[in-house]
């Protein structure tokens, strides 16, 4: 499991539209959540990402609960946080 914490300032509700539009698109892609909190999973390159967010203040706290081994959660998370730039 990776948890991580990322800042995020600009609105809320602009952040769970980028994100549902990146998900819903992916393969099997699914993502269910507010300006509070939501889970989301989707496959990608033949392997499944899934996790969930809450969000408090200008603070998202990401949680992956299942990824490829092969992938580091320092590579996810970094990958999210330029996505969200």
């Amino acid at each position: 499991m990776c948890c991580f914490s990322i800042d995020y300032p600009k609105p809320k509700d602009e952040l769970v539209e980028q994100l549902t539009n990146a998900i819903k698109v992916q393969e099997e892609g699914f993502f269910v959540g507010d300006t509070s909190s939501g889970r989301f999973s989707f496959l990608a390159k033949g392997f499944t990402l899934a996790g969930s967010y809450e969000i408090e203040a200008d603070q998202v706290r990401v949680s992956i609960i299942k990824k490829p081994w092969l992938l580091s959660c320092k590579k996810i998370e970094a990958e999210i946080r330029r996505y969200l730039g």
